[in-house]
């Protein structure tokens, strides 16, 4: 679903780029617009970092963040 919604992550829903990963547009099949974090996993730590990251942002709840919708994670591919 993430590939074909952000047409297979391509230049026009990208969005920005930080330290372990880029970030894209996403419209998912029910219409919502949400922005898809894909790791760059050529960075030793991304890993780990993504694992952390998952884990508090479903625990936490503020007005100020994002609200994780789901996260996909496997041997070669990472994303939030």
């Amino acid at each position: 679903e993430l590939l074909h919604a952000t047409s297979n992550f391509s230049d026009a829903n990208f969005l920005g780029s930080g330290s372990f990963g880029s970030v894209y547009k996403e419209i998912l099949a029910d219409g919502r617009t949400v922005a898809v974090k894909v790791l760059n996993l050529s960075f030793e730590r991304a890993s780990k970092s993504f694992d952390i990251e998952c884990t508090i942002l479903h625990q936490i709840r503020h007005q100020n963040l994002v609200k994780v919708i789901m996260s996909c994670s496997n041997e070669d591919f990472k994303a939030l």
